[in-house]
């Protein structure tokens, strides 16, 4: 038994680390987190405290306790109390023993307890004596074997602890804040958000095709994933096309498929990305560049989930669930006839609109730049922990173009710059007041004179960002008007601090 134990711990951390990853939904998350430790300890019942330090007390968010719906203690107060205030890990074999147990759950409960493993979650994964603060505790009961807890069994639920403080780190749940998210890795609070969160739940809970719209760095990718977990194919593959990123040429071989010999140098049969994601989600990113040639036999693998492989006749069912997105304005699009009206109307079954960074508030902004700092600080192994109230203001003055992927490229520079614990003013890499005027500049008449004054690097940086926004975002098409190539345009962006 031991032996088997032993072989399943690393599929066991591997599977909660999976988890940790997703962008699911938080409660259904911790639930599941809690019912993996308790199967990989052998235990009859796990509970998951939090600390809530306001009230100094650690509460049961998650439990297999049928009996009550919720256990509140006092810090100090019983096992877990007591790991909270001194972070120490405490295996009993007979807890009724120990003057520390707290027996007036037990007496509520009616559940008797012949052993007991309790285990801190640090915050950020770190030790105490590393200056880190106890933000759970998890506490499993009762081998189902009738054995004690042991030396391994703690080695493995002190790993198991690690994964569930990235997890209470991810999701915001640690210090008892207010939770900005209902899905993990996706961070924001304000009406916009809570509104497509709304959408997402709908969406999540059929198998209806969704076009996710949203300027660059919106995040529409990571709705996609959240829609995908948290349905009824999240077991199958979530399969990502690139319509912008595949040379126009080889993007029907990349969909459908290609048999051996459909065309010089195709030496074998080669299933695409739609066969790929049988049972489970086909996510096709920047839908709006597709070329109008392929549309047609896109809109046909749509309607009715059939294709044929490039240089096949035989007619291939695919069961997939379609996620499609786009930067692009479609309906515009559909009216100057680049993009197929029936295929626009089959992808907006369900529509996500993904409001700007700057149209979500200052709130959003300080909680995705408090997201990003813990990130980044554990990445880089910094001790960045707070933002000074200085570079919040600058912050939130910024207007953002480059949306969420701008806040976070700026937040990591800050990260690794910062040498103490607070990152400040001097640390962003944001534009001065000065080159707030970009936006005003670039919207003024191509023939108008340039601000004088400025170097050329900074010309080319105003001169790539109006023509960016001419382009409506649309990077393909901005390479195109500057005359450059769209790997080129990206490294330029990454330099500015735009991707």
């Amino acid at each position: 038994m031991r032996t088997s134990q032993s072989a399943e711990q690393p599929s066991v951390l591997l599977a909660v680390g999976r988890l940790v990853q997703s962008e699911i939904d938080v409660d259904v998350l911790l639930d599941r987190i809690v019912d993996l430790i308790g199967r990989a300890m052998q235990a009859d019942r796990t509970t998951l405290f939090l600390v809530d330090r306001e009230r100094s007390e650690l509460y049961s968010k998650v439990a297999h306790l049928p009996e009550l719906d919720e256990i509140r203690l006092v810090i100090g107060q019983g096992i877990a109390g007591h790991v909270a205030a001194t972070g120490e890990v405490i295996g009993s074999g007979d807890p009724h023993e120990d003057r520390r147990f707290h027996e007036q759950v037990e007496a509520e409960t009616g559940y008797q307890t012949k052993s007991m493993l309790t285990v801190p979650v640090f915050e950020h994964g770190r030790a105490a004596e590393q200056g880190s603060r106890v933000v759970g505790v998890i506490q499993v009961l009762n081998k189902r074997d009738g054995a004690k807890f042991d030396k391994r069994d703690r080695n493995l639920l002190e790993a198991l602890a690690a994964q569930v403080s990235e997890a209470l780190s991810l999701t915001h749940l640690d210090d008892s804040r207010e939770r900005p998210a209902r899905y993990n890795k996706i961070v924001g609070a304000s009406a916009p958000m809570i509104a497509v969160y709304d959408v997402m739940a709908s969406a999540a809970a059929t198998d209806a095709t969704v076009l996710i719209l949203g300027e660059s760095g919106t995040g529409k990718e990571r709705i996609a994933r959240a829609i995908h977990v948290n349905g009824e194919r999240a077991n199958g593959p979530f399969v990502k096309v690139d319509c912008t990123a595949i040379p126009e040429g080889l993007i029907e071989a990349e969909l459908f498929g290609h048999e051996k010999g459909a065309f010089t140098g195709a030496d074998r049969l080669v299933y695409g990305k739609c066969e790929l994601a049988d049972k489970g989600t086909l996510f096709l990113d920047e839908i709006g560049d597709m070329p109008s040639p392929l549309q047609a036999k896109l809109l046909r693998f749509v309607q009715d989930r059939e294709l044929e492989r490039v240089g096949g006749r035989e007619v291939i069912k695919a069961d997939v669930r379609v996620v499609a997105a786009t930067n692009r304005d479609l309906a515009s699009a559909v009216r100057r006839g680049e993009f197929r009206q029936d295929l626009f109307y089959r992808l907006k079954v369900v529509e996500i609109a993904m409001p700007p960074l700057r149209a979500r508030g200052t709130g959003d902004v300080e909680l995705l730049a408090r997201h990003f700092l813990a990130i980044y600080a554990r990445k880089h192994r910094k001790k960045a922990r707070e933002i000074d109230p200085a570079a919040f203001a600058a912050l939130k003055a910024y207007s953002w173009p480059g949306n969420i992927r701008e806040l976070e490229h700026s937040i990591e520079s800050a990260v690794v710059f910062c040498r103490g614990e607070t990152v400040m003013r001097s640390h962003l890499s944001l534009p001065s007041d000065d080159d707030n005027a970009v936006a005003e500049w670039s919207e003024r008449p191509a023939h108008e004179s340039v601000p004088s004054g400025l170097s050329l690097e900074e010309l080319e940086k105003r001169y790539i960002l109006r023509t960016l926004a001419e382009c409506g975002g649309n990077r393909t098409r901005t390479a195109a008007a500057l005359a450059i190539g769209r790997n080129t345009l990206v490294r330029k962006l990454k330099r500015y601090g735009i991707v």
